[in-house]
């Protein structure tokens, strides 16, 4: 994950961030087989997948639903 310029938290073993002008723009949470990508801009997670896809074979799975036993929501307001 580093090699894709992602920042390791040292917090969370699973937890990846990437930032731009010192503010987060991109979360990356890794569980086992699954991956959670979140970010304000979709045009980052398509380009993560992009990239993702390039190096491995990856299964996109859409709008997280439901990880780690905890039920995600979304509000498209903002």
């Amino acid at each position: 994950m580093t090699k894709l310029g992602l920042t390791y938290v040292f917090t969370n073993d699973c937890l990846y961030i990437k930032k731009k002008k010192g503010k987060i723009f991109l979360i990356i949470l890794v569980y086992v087989y699954d991956m959670a990508i979140t970010t304000l801009e979709n045009i980052y997670i398509i380009f993560f997948k992009i990239v993702l896809s390039n190096n491995f074979d990856i299964t996109d799975l859409r709008e997280l639903k439901f990880m780690l036993e905890i039920f995600v929501t979304y509000n498209y307001t903002n």
